[in-house]
């Protein structure tokens, strides 16, 4: 009897610990969701790369301290091809099927302005931290949508100040990829270099289909134009096809080029990279930032974890989830309208400067565009910008009043 009561005993104290378990294991606080449909293949498949690795390091750095609100930060990661319609597919499935809380990492404007209708149709928050036509903040703006990274507007008129202060530049052609994000940054760009230099001649812009490496006949173009400076918003392959295949044409001696020149296309030229006459657009190059104590800690777990400096598009996802997990903070909840009203509320410092807000009339953040001289130095193995100008972010955005008129024009 005395061993049947034990047995009893110990089947009881089974039972009562793998409640307790079962119990802590229901309070388990669901995690934030946070749903990461990006160009993974296609022509932006690098800069998305780059982008979830600083997504992943803000992830761990987040769960380190607790997570948002006490709970912790999923990734769900999914690719859109760098296709619009796969891009929208894969936005719902992530919004209906898996339940996420926000939405982001898209690389392409095009596949960009396709998640964002999905995000106001499904009323799901949607930060946008490497694609960046400003359509998706004026003409097709929807109320659960923001931008982390100046808009391609902000960076053509970063350019054209830029472009302005060289009073021997007379002449522009215009190089551009014949997508939305090229269009807008080339009409952008001439728009207020007008204003600035009314005595420039522009030569008809020329465009180039995305992806495209075979650049000689696009090249031969633009210098029949008889350039002093191209403007060029062109990226990936493209971009690296112009800088090898140029030099070939005489390119870097007959004019100057003017371009999105970040991290990645850096490293990728190395020592191939022309001597002289580049110079690059950027978002937030790791060599011209601020070196706060968050910023080295950020650099050193990037290079731990991937063997590489951090290029902006990884800097720009970190900041961007960074000033999410603020505004959920601020909100008190991750409850979209909640949220989305917490977005314009809150000011956060990121890795890039100080002081980062969103104007909620636009869902456009005040983000910084620096522009430099490629510049071949001895400290790294790629070349970096120098004579880096930094252009603050809230002079370059569009005002109400423009985007008043925009949206109306627009309908």
């Amino acid at each position: 009897m005395a061993h049947l009561k034990s047995g009893r005993g110990a089947a009881l104290g089974l039972s009562l610990l793998a409640a307790a378990l079962g119990g802590q294991a229901a309070a388990q606080p669901a995690p934030v969701k946070v749903g990461f449909a990006s160009d993974l293949t296609g022509a932006c498949a690098a800069l998305s790369e780059d982008g979830l690795n600083g997504a992943k390091i803000a992830v761990e750095q987040l769960n380190a301290r607790g997570g948002i609100l006490g709970r912790p930060v999923e990734l769900i990661i999914r690719d859109s091809q760098t296709k619009p319609d796969e891009g929208a597919k894969v936005a719902r499935e992530l919004i209906v099927d898996q339940k996420i809380d926000v939405l982001t990492g898209v690389c392409s404007s095009a596949v960009m302005l396709a998640e964002s209708a999905v995000s106001g149709e499904l009323k799901v928050p949607f930060y946008a931290a490497i694609g960046s036509t400003q359509r998706g903040n004026i003409e097709l703006f929807q109320p659960y949508f923001w931008q982390t990274q100046a808009n391609a507007t902000m960076e053509a008129y970063a350019a054209a100040e830029y472009v302005a202060k060289k009073p021997e530049w007379k002449r522009i052609s215009a190089l551009g990829s014949d997508y939305e994000w090229g269009h807008t940054s080339v009409a952008a760009f001439v728009e207020r270099l007008k204003q600035l230099r009314p005595d420039i001649e522009f030569a008809a812009p020329i465009y180039v289909k995305v992806g495209e490496t075979a650049m000689a006949p696009y090249i031969s173009a633009t210098l029949n134009t008889r350039p002093d400076a191209v403007f060029a918003p062109l990226f990936g392959p493209s971009l690296g096809a112009l800088l090898k295949q140029g030099p070939g044409f005489g390119f870097f001696q007959r004019t100057n080029l003017v371009t999105l020149m970040t991290v990645d296309t850096l490293q990728s030229q190395g020592a191939s990279m022309p001597a002289s006459n580049v110079y690059g657009i950027a978002r937030a190059p790791f060599f011209a930032l601020e070196k706060t104590p968050e910023f080295e800690d950020f650099v050193t777990r990037y290079r731990a974890a991937y063997g590489e400096y951090p290029t902006d598009w990884s800097i720009n996802a970190y900041d961007g989830l960074l000033f999410y997990a603020a505004a959920a903070e601020h909100a008190g909840s991750v409850e979209p309208d909640a949220l989305i009203k917490a977005v314009g509320e809150v000011t956060v410092d990121g890795l890039r400067e100080k002081g980062l807000k969103v104007r909620a009339f636009d869902g456009q953040m005040n983000a910084p565009v620096y522009v430099g001289k490629a510049t071949k130095v001895a400290e790294y193995d790629f070349p970096i910008l120098t004579e880096v100008e930094k252009f603050a972010g809230e002079p370059l955005m569009p005002s109400v009043e423009f985007i008043t008129r925009a949206r109306a024009a627009a309908k």
